[in-house]
């Protein structure tokens, strides 16, 4: 399949630029922010529109591989008893939150966890007599609902060049933090200082969460979809456009617009062989929707918007909308 310009603003003919370029296929809305060329913003689309005609149909109620064995139990009862590390031991007497109580006694804010479908979480702190008897490991599990939703809010708080453990399952280690996801269940471990014994015993923690929960290493079939040769570190998975904002702060004024049954996926791709900075890299995403109608509409809402908002503009018969979006300041 060849593209022709559907909608192009500045022109398809001023190759180096901020392109975006957007298309609708069936159920999918897809595309590219940030690229440096109209050419490669072009051959990534391709390369998607013919991942996506080549897939063989997702299931719509998950992504993700089913698994009759799977751990589906409350996250308090994965948490590590005394003993069960070293001479660590529980500070106090674990605690949780559900629904919409996540929080409430400190200013931490939960809205990331509440878009990414939180239902119950688990805390406790540990503490060993090595280091005083005092509280220097916060363990916190959340059940996700779903492993989607796990996959997303874990990946949300990776970036290309982060360090990753291994502990059953993938893990980052970033700054006082170890998190990683398996199954529905999301984790996170802070240390409250920095010491080798510490970090030693949060990958403890982790390996023995890890290795309660039952579930399968997999990762969202719809991934597939994307380009390959991803930067390390780079993949999301979204399900709504504030999350959308809250990964990438510097995404065009207009982008489609995801309903509440929409799922995204995206990556960062060095499309400019000079590129130092990887916040400067090429991103493309992916956007399911339940059916051909509703991404239709929603493609129809963003290239009228996008009409609206930009001048001049030319209109052709098939293809992606392109546009040379203006350079942030």
């Amino acid at each position: 399949m060849t593209f022709f310009c559907s909608v192009v603003l500045i022109s398809c003919s001023e190759e180096q630029g901020n392109w975006t370029a957007v298309q609708q296929e069936g159920e999918y809305i897809y595309g590219v922010w940030h690229s440096t060329t109209l050419k490669r913003a072009e051959q990534v689309m391709q390369e998607v529109f013919e991942n996506i005609r080549g897939a063989s149909t997702l299931p719509t109620e998950s992504l993700m591989a089913e698994d009759d064995g799977e751990t589906n139990i409350s996250p308090e009862f994965l948490l590590p008893s005394d003993g069960d590390i070293l001479d660590w031991v529980q500070s106090r007497l674990p605690s949780t939150y559900e629904g919409k109580s996540l929080y409430r006694d400190r200013a931490e804010s939960p809205d990331l966890l509440y878009a990414y479908g939180f239902q119950r979480q688990a805390e406790v702190e540990y503490q060993t007599p090595r280091f005083g008897s005092k509280p220097l490991i916060l363990l916190e599990i959340f059940d996700m609902d779903t492993p989607e939703n796990a996959f997303g809010i874990y990946n949300f708080h990776i970036y290309p060049q982060v360090k990753f453990e291994w502990v059953g399952s993938k893990a980052i280690l970033s700054g006082g933090y170890l998190r990683f996801s398996k199954g529905k269940y999301f984790i996170q471990i802070e240390g409250y200082e920095f010491a080798t014994g510490i970090r030693e015993a949060m990958v403890l923690l982790a390996k023995n969460i890890a290795a309660r929960i039952k579930a399968p290493a997999s990762t969202p079939r719809m991934l597939t979809l994307l380009p390959n040769n991803k930067m390390s570190g780079s993949v999301k998975l979204f399900r709504s456009n504030w999350v959308l904002r809250q990964t990438y702060n510097t995404l065009p004024a207009n982008v489609p617009q995801m309903s509440d049954t929409a799922l995204g996926v995206s990556a960062r791709y060095r499309d400019n062989p000079d590129l130092k900075n990887w916040m400067e890299a090429q991103i493309v995403f992916i956007i399911r929707f339940p059916d051909p109608s509703a991404a239709e509409s929603a493609y129809t809402i963003y290239r009228d918007s996008v009409m609206e908002a930009a001048l001049p503009l030319e209109v052709g018969a098939t293809g992606p909308i392109l546009v040379n979006e203006s350079l942030a300041p």
